[in-house]
C-alpha cells in the first residue's frame, strides 16, 4: 500500500519546482563568479537567519574547493548580520554536518558542488533534524532571499569547532560494529581529493582494515581526476585494486556523499547494485515488522527483487536527497537509495559509513565482492542525455513526450519527468536539475531490451522536440 501522506504531495512538489527561482533539486550550484558568488551566498545567509530568527545557530561545513573559504566568509557575514550565530566546522562530509546540526545547531549549510568540476560550487541547507530543506522550506527561504526590505537586529557571533570529523568517525565505528562482524580486509581508498579523503581511510583503519590510500589529500582543483566517481573516472583505482590484490576499492566525490565501489577484480560496481546490497543487509537486521525502502524514480528494478525477498515495500520518490528524507519522515522508510549509489541510513547521504558497512557485509557473507554481486539478479542499463537549445522549456518538451510514446506500457508516472514501465524494463526522461539537458535512462533484463527502450524514449523525445539534430551524450553501464 502506498504512503499517501507522501505520494499525495507529488503534485504540490511539481508546482513548487516550477515556482522556485534559486534552489534546484537540493540547494543551488554553478560556476563560481558566474552563476554563484559571494554576494548571493551572503544573501542566502541573511535569508536563513531571518527564517530561523535571532539567536539561532547555523552549522557550516565545506568541501576543499578553492572557492569554498570565500563563500564561507560571505555566508557567515550574512548569517551574523541578521542575528544568528555561525558554527564553522571546517572541511567535512555532508553526513558529518547532518549529525552536527541534529546535535548542536538549529540549521546547517554545506558549501559544496558535490561531484561537479572544480570551477563549480554551491550550497545546501539543512533543517534542525539534519535533513535537507523540504521543497516547502526552499520556497519559504527563496521568498526571504528575494525580498527587498530586511530589518537588521543585533549581530551574531562566529564559533569554530574542529572536532566534527572525529565524532563522525566514532559514530561510524560504533554503528558498523553493532551490525557486522569485523574481519580485516585490504581496501584501496580513492578519496577523490575531497572531504572524505581523511575520514574514510581513518575509519576503516580504526575498524581494523589494511588501507592503501590513493588521492587522499585535499585538493581543491581535483587534479588527479574528475570529482564524480564514475566508472570512466576510476581507471587508476581499478588498476591499483588488482595490483595490490585488494578485497575492494572505494571512491568518493568532492564532498564525500557519493561512494563508488570496485570489486577485487577491478570491476566497477553499478551504484544501484551497491546501494541495493547495502539496503538488503541493513534491513535483514532491522527489527521493525514493516520494512520500507524509499528509492528515486531513476532506481533499478533490482530493488523490487530485494524488497520481495525481504517482504518490504518500495516507495518511489522524485530524484533528490530531500525527497528521500521526506519519505523516511512521512512513511517510516528505514533506508533511502539513489541511483548513483548514495544511501540514506539516517537523514542524509552517507559516504565513509558505506565503506565500513560494505566491508562488514563481505565479512558476514564470507564472500568475495564479485561473488556477492553475482548473487543478485542482473539488469542492464543505458544512460543518455540530450542538450536543449537556449530558450527551450524542458517541462513543455516532457509534456509533449507523453503523447509521443507508444501506449503499450504497464505503468506510467510523471512525478518527476516521465517514467514508463513494462514487464521487462523501463525508461525515464527527466529534466536535469543542474544543466540545460534532459536525461534519459533505460533498463532491461537484457542489453538488447535496454537498447530498444532507449530508442523508444529517444525517438519520442525527438518527436516532442520537433527535430533530431541536437547533440546527445551517451554513457553506458
Amino acid at each position: 500500500m502506498a504512503c499517501e501522506k507522501f505520494t499525495g504531495k507529488f503534485d504540490d512538489y511539481k508546482k513548487i519546482r516550477k515556482q522556485k527561482k534559486l534552489f534546484g533539486t537540493f540547494g543551488f550550484r554553478g560556476v563560481v563568479n558566474e552563476s554563484i558568488g559571494a554576494e548571493n551566498v551572503r544573501q542566502v545567509g541573511s535569508a536563513l537567519a531571518l527564517y530561523l530568527g535571532e539567536g539561532k545557530t547555523v552549522a557550516i561545513g565545506k568541501d576543499p574547493r578553492i572557492s569554498s573559504p570565500m563563500l564561507e566568509d560571505a555566508l557567515i557575514e550574512g548569517i551574523m548580520e541578521y542575528g544568528c550565530n555561525a558554527l564553522s566546522l571546517g572541511i567535512i562530509t555532508p553526513n558529518t554536518l547532518s549529525l552536527e546540526v541534529a546535535g548542536h545547531a538549529d540549521a546547517g549549510v554545506m558549501i559544496t558542488a558535490s561531484h561537479n568540476p572544480p570551477e563549480y560550487n554551491g550550497i545546501k541547507c539543512l533543517g534542525k533534524s539534519g535533513r535537507g530543506f523540504s521543497p516547502e522550506e526552499d520556497l519559504a527561504l527563496e521568498k526571504l532571499y528575494f525580498a527587498k526590505s530586511k530589518i537588521k537586529g543585533k549581530s551574531g557571533k562566529k564559533i569554530e569547532d574542529n572536532g566534527a570529523s572525529n565524532r563522525y568517525r566514532a559514530h561510524i565505528v560504533k554503528y558498523v560494529k553493532e551490525l557486522f562482524p569485523i574481519m580485516p580486509q585490504k581496501i584501496v581508498v580513492d578519496g577523490g581529493g575531497g572531504s572524505a579523503s581523511s575520514v574514510t581511510p581513518e575509519t576503516l583503519e580504526t575498524l581494523g582494515h589494511k588501507v592503501i590510500r590513493f588521492n587522499c589529500k585535499y585538493d581543491g582543483l581535483f587534479r588527479e581526476r574528475n570529482p564524480e566517481p564514475s566508472d570512466a573516472n576510476l581507471e587508476k583505482l581499478k588498476k591499483l585494486v588488482v595490483r595490490e590484490k585488494a578485497d575492494m576499492g572505494v571512491a568518493h566525490d568532492g564532498d564525500g556523499d557519493r561512494t563508488a565501489f570496485v570489486d577485487e577484480n577491478g570491476k566497477f560496481i553499478q551504484g544501484d547494485v551497491s546501494a541495493a546490497i547495502i539496503a538488503d543487509h541493513i534491513l535483514r537486521q532491522n527489527r521493525d515488522r514493516k520494512k520500507i525502502i524509499a528509492v528515486t524514480i531513476a532506481f533499478s528494478n533490482l530493488i523490487k527483487d530485494v524488497a520481495q525477498s525481504l517482504g518490504a515495500q518500495v516507495i518511489f520518490t522524485p530524484v533528490g536527497e530531500p525527497y528521500l528524507a521526506q519519505a523516511k519522515l512521512m512513511c517510516g522508510a528505514q533506508v533511502g537509495l539513489e541511483e548513483h549509489g548514495s544511501v540514506l541510513l539516517e537523514w542524509s547521504r552517507e559516504g565513509p559509513m558505506l565503506a565500513g558497512v560494505m566491508a562488514g557485509i563481505l565479512a558476514k557473507e564470507e564472500k568475495k565482492f564479485s561473488e556477492l554481486v553475482a548473487s543478485y539478479p542482473k539488469y542492464y542499463q543505458i544512460k543518455d542525455a540530450k542538450t536543449l537549445p537556449a530558450g527551450v522549456n524542458a517541462d513543455m518538451i516532457l509534456e509533449k513526450l507523453k503523447d509521443e510514446i507508444p501506449q503499450d506500457y504497464e505503468r506510467f508516472t510523471d512525478m518527476d519527468g516521465v517514467r514508463v514501465d513494462y514487464p521487462d524494463g523501463w525508461f525515464l526522461v527527466r529534466a536535469s536539475g543542474t544543466e540545460p539537458k534532459v536525461r534519459v535512462f533505460s533498463e532491461g533484463k537484457t542489453r538488447i531490451r535496454a537498447e530498444h527502450l532507449m530508442r523508444v524514449a529517444m525517438d519520442g523525445l525527438e518527436r516532442a522536440m520537433g527535430e533530431n539534430s541536437y547533440r546527445t551524450i551517451l554513457w553506458r553501464q
